[in-house]
């Protein structure tokens, strides 16, 4: 890039010149993903990008020189006074940010909350099934009957119809679920991330004697993720980073797994279960992280591979999307009743299986079901009448006594 610059004379005309090709290296996500909505996505590699690189630039060079200097020079100067405006206005929404969030934390740490006490100290499972759909929505959005529901009602759980989540973005959702019902907009994932590792229910069980296992892919209550897929990220340098050039270049390059969320899934469950069978002195709390049926559909309802899953809703038809992602959910329910048959004496623990949020797939922005989400919880002694009341799964905590 420097020496096409160097041969071309574009770095003469300082920020535009710069901006046109930070925006290509910074947003390179955002721009890839605009793309897979005109173009097939198998043509969306990094070499093809860079090749086109090349060539907008030679042809913003022979542009240049049939202009002339003068008027680019021109242009320059407006786009380096919008820089300026630009630059004030970003400082401006940064210390907005800043007051905001540091009022939020100040919230947390100071509001008045129910009794978190867990009745008898019973152990706690929490399995979360990425992107999992309530029964209502399967059928509304997918014509879907979830067998799940029947399975796991005759085991004795309640499961829910409808179950609303805070919100449709998995680090908000259980950023919300982890402090206890947090509802206060959150401003990036970055500033989210950072309240999740600080985690108020986490510290309160803590105080009640627990151990907290987390097997996710989030850091969470000062317990590190396991693995890092680079999803969310956990600062604001994270941020920044996430999704560049220089990122994709990098997985591009060094990154040999073709399915990282399977493999992340594989080696969740196998934890999962030697878990199980540990024995421990103090209750336990194990927080298990799924990415089923999150895109991509990795594998089919008997959990062969899918050679060809489904990465970006759009560029796929309606009927395929719903094809592979009831597959998916299907192996999820496999899995699901396999990791639960497998807990030993898992009648006398707390038991919830859930979703983080509806699925997003083939409705408007803002259609509620994208909040509708799975639930099924199971305690010995349980109040159906009670539990029947909660609202939203970042709720539950409050039940569970």
């Amino acid at each position: 890039m420097i020496w096409i610059q160097r041969k071309t004379g574009l770095y003469k005309y300082g920020i535009s010149w710069l901006i046109l090709v930070w925006i290509l290296v910074l947003f390179f996500s955002q721009i890839a993903a605009f793309l897979t909505t005109v173009i097939d996505p198998s043509f969306l590699r990094l070499r093809y990008l860079v090749t086109f690189i090349f060539v907008f630039s030679l042809l913003v060079y022979v542009i240049k020189r049939r202009v002339g200097y003068e008027i680019i020079s021109g242009l320059n100067y407006l786009v380096n006074v919008f820089v300026l405006i630009l630059t004030g206005l970003i400082i401006f929404s940064g210390v907005q940010i800043y007051l905001k969030e540091k009022g939020h934390n100040f919230y947390l740490q100071n509001r008045k909350l129910p009794s978190l006490k867990i009745k008898d100290n019973k152990d706690i499972v929490w399995i979360l099934l990425d992107e999992y759909a309530s029964p209502a929505s399967l059928k509304s959005q997918f014509n879907f009957k979830d067998s799940l529901v029947d399975s796991l009602g005759n085991k004795g759980f309640y499961v829910f119809e409808n179950m609303n989540s805070r919100s449709d973005t998995t680090v908000y959702s259980v950023n919300s679920l982890f402090n206890l019902d947090d509802s206060v907009t959150i401003s990036n994932y970055a500033n989210a991330t950072v309240y999740l590792n600080q985690s108020s229910w986490i510290n309160h069980l803590t105080k009640f004697g627990y151990d907290f296992i987390s097997l996710d892919f989030l850091n969470i209550g000062g317990h590190p993720k396991l693995q890092d897929l680079k999803i969310f990220p956990d600062n604001y340098i994270g941020q920044v980073l996430n999704g560049t050039l220089f990122i994709s270049a990098w997985d591009s390059l060094f990154l040999k797994h073709k399915m990282p969320y399977d493999d992340y899934n594989q080696m969740i469950v196998s934890k999962f279960n030697k878990n199980m069978h540990l024995k421990r002195s103090r209750p336990v709390f194990t927080w298990t992280h799924l990415l089923i049926p999150h895109t991509p559909f990795y594998r089919d309802a008997h959990g062969r591979v899918n050679e060809h899953p489904i990465e970006v809703f759009d560029a796929a038809s309606s009927k395929e999307v719903t094809r592979q992602y009831t597959s998916y959910l299907s192996y999820a329910n496999t899995v699901v009743l396999k990791m639960l048959n497998g807990i030993p004496d898992w009648k006398n623990k707390i038991i919830i299986i859930s979703g983080d949020h509806g699925a997003r797939m083939l409705v408007p922005e803002h259609d509620p079901r994208r909040k509708k989400t799975f639930c099924a919880i199971y305690y010995p002694g349980m109040d159906k009448l009670k539990i029947s009341k909660i609202k939203y799964m970042q709720q539950i905590p409050f039940y569970l006594h």
